[in-house]
């Protein structure tokens, strides 16, 4: 993993840079507006904020502060982006059985469902804005729009699985180690131990009867994590319509949520920006240097979002003399 992410963000950023230069780079970073970027950081904490809503809304066991909750939602995303792959999504489970005694079944469970609300979401919005903007892209992007309606069909359908089937799910899980030489296997026979009281959290979130929360609260993270997206496009005083910035938010924010970023998602998140403004018409310096500059900015963000939830944390984990759960 390590390596591929290496070799990832070594191709990505050499293909970028070898069609831009430098001085476009910092051009933009001298043109975006600072109050863009003021604004573009009240609304990405409003983004966090919510999402820690919603995880505390996920969380069945135990109180769990909402401060502590932003502050572990603001970790997280800080190594989620860091880390190859985005493996530092699950310090979310880690963090929250540590600082909020949560215990791990309960804290994947949550990290889930969640994620995949998130899916239906940023799929079905990328339908929307191709949809919107389609006489702009050029010719064959009719396979773009059949591959994300099946991407949003199958987030529905895993939806639909875990929200109302998941017990097949688990009892396949089981057949399986039951039936195959995994049965000797203290490994699977952990994990489908582990499935099954993941499915238990799951099927206590389902009749506690939340999804209509859920679902007004990942509403609300997205469309203020695409209102940042819109802060910096008309701050850099990119020329794009409305219609097309929203395009462009939706393909950059699919590229930063799929586990396919090498390091510090370089090179996979410029090109996330960039490709979809060369569609819509800006220069392919320009957008380059403009994936890198919103690059810049969000990396900004989340270290002083994530460096303020570290300290917090570990406040807090000094203050305490109730021994962790294991």
């Amino acid at each position: 993993m390590r390596r591929t992410a290496i070799v990832l963000t070594v191709v990505l950023l050499a293909i970028l840079l070898s069609q831009t230069d430098l001085h476009a780079v910092a051009s933009s970073f001298r043109n975006f507006s600072p109050l863009a970027g003021a604004a573009g950081l009240a609304v990405w904490v409003l983004t966090n904020w919510l999402r820690a809503l919603r995880f505390a809304s996920l969380v069945l066991s135990r109180e769990v502060s909402r401060g502590r909750m932003f502050s572990i939602v603001n970790v997280q995303n800080l190594l989620a982006t860091i880390t190859p792959g985005r493996a530092g999504e699950m310090s979310y489970v880690v963090l929250l059985r540590q600082d909020g005694r949560v215990p791990g079944a309960e804290g994947l469970a949550g990290l889930v469902v969640a994620r995949i609300l998130d899916f239906v979401v940023v799929f079905g919005v990328a339908v929307g804005a191709l949809l919107a903007v389609r006489e702009a892209l050029p010719a064959g992007s009719g396979r773009v729009l059949a591959t994300s309606l099946g991407l949003f069909g199958a987030s529905l359908l895993v939806l639909a699985q875990l929200a109302w089937f998941s017990e097949k799910g688990v009892a396949t899980i089981d057949v399986i180690v039951a039936r195959t030489p995994a049965r000797r296997s203290s490994w699977a026979r952990r994990a489908a131990e582990k499935a099954r009281e993941v499915h238990a959290c799951i099927v206590r979130v389902r009749e506690r009867g939340e999804w209509s929360r859920l679902w007004i609260l990942t509403a609300g993270i997205w469309v203020s994590s695409y209102a940042v997206a819109l802060l910096w496009i008309f701050g850099l005083g990119l020329s794009i319509s409305p219609p097309q910035a929203i395009f462009v938010a939706a393909v950059a924010g699919l590229a930063t949520s799929l586990p396919v970023q090498g390091f510090a998602g370089l090179g996979t998140t410029e090109a996330g920006w960039a490709i979809p403004l060369v569609l819509m018409g800006v220069q392919r310096q320009e957008a380059i240097a403009a994936g890198f500059c919103f690059h810049a900015l969000a990396l900004i963000y989340l270290a002083i979002l994530g460096g303020g939830g570290f300290l917090h944390l570990s406040r807090r984990r000094r203050m305490l003399t109730v021994p962790v759960d294991k």
